[in-house]
């Protein structure tokens, strides 16, 4: 016989009880089963654990050796097992988000949701490879943009904006009232990084209105963008309400009358791999808040 943690357990309960039958009760198994395991255990070990007293047993001083390891022993298994199941309470609180779209809303959209869902947490995962993310089983929820509405069983639009020129307030067409995107065709574009979304959906855009953006500087941070434009080293495409933030303080943001720049914001979640509560709750209040969320955020009406 092998040291066993069942060999433990009851050499454990023995010893609190020192008594054979009472403790073979309180493991619910029989005293003849009981008197063997421990005759086995100090087979193994080599050494007497018990001495008979009257009718009583008690510890020899191996036995006290081994009670007090054993002790030990069960206390920080109880401790690893406390852990693990905090550790799996919080994860089945936790939503994975991965986000393409709306990042400069989405903390103050999450701290609202929180207010009625306080216990819920979230792991949010942004500008990854979109292809690489999409439909992985271990995230809940894709936040995401496109030129058209997406509306099937597994995702959802959540809103619509326009596209807008975002140019330093001294640029010769700030104070227009819309202009024709083929007019920048010689300007220095600020643009995301390529392959984000958005980038694909503006670079769409000049290729409709008939050229390719000279773009001269690259960023994955909206921020970043904006303080490249106030500093006056080019123009960049900023949506409407997602990105309204970036206009102010220098920044002028102008609609684009031809052709008709617009993006749609969507969510979708994983049709193999079946949502948890929490993630159901947050794609629901996503539904059914975030478009009207995002326009009162930002300030405006579409």
């Amino acid at each position: 016989m092998r040291l066993t943690l069942l060999s433990l357990i009851y050499f454990q309960k023995t010893a609190e009880m020192q008594h054979l039958t009472r403790a073979a009760k309180a493991l619910h198994i029989s005293q003849p089963s009981l008197s063997h395991t421990i005759k086995m255990l100090e087979k193994e070990l080599g050494v007497p654990l018990f001495q008979r007293v009257g009718r009583n047993i008690i510890l020899t001083k191996y036995g006290e050796i081994l009670w007090g390891h054993t002790n030990r022993i069960m206390r920080e298994l109880k401790h690893a097992q406390k852990e693990m199941e905090d550790a799996k309470e919080a994860q089945d609180l936790t939503v994975t988000i991965s986000i393409f779209a709306a990042s400069m809303i989405i903390p103050a959209f999450l701290t609202e949701f929180r207010r009625e869902h306080p216990d819920i947490r979230f792991e949010i995962i942004q500008q990854r490879d979109q292809k690489e993310l999409q439909h992985h089983p271990q995230v809940d929820l894709y936040l995401s943009s496109s030129i058209n509405p997406v509306d099937d069983d597994y995702s959802a639009t959540l809103l619509k904006e326009h596209i807008m020129i975002a140019m330093p307030d001294t640029h010769p067409m700030a104070q227009k009232a819309s202009v024709h995107l083929e007019d920048f065709e010689k300007s220095d574009f600020i643009s995301l990084q390529q392959g984000v979304a958005l980038r694909n959906i503006t670079d769409y855009y000049c290729q409709i209105a008939g050229f390719v953006p000279h773009v001269i500087l690259e960023s994955d941070s909206p921020v970043t963008v904006r303080e490249f434009i106030r500093a006056g080293l080019g123009v960049s495409f900023a949506p409407s309400i997602t990105w309204h933030g970036v206009g102010g303080d220098h920044v002028a943001l102008v609609p684009i009358s031809t052709p008709n720049c617009q993006r749609y914001i969507g969510l979708s979640w994983n049709k193999n791999v079946p949502l948890s509560p929490p993630a159901e709750k947050l794609r629901d209040y996503f539904i059914k808040n975030f478009g009207n969320f995002a326009k009162k955020y930002a300030g405006v009406e579409e």
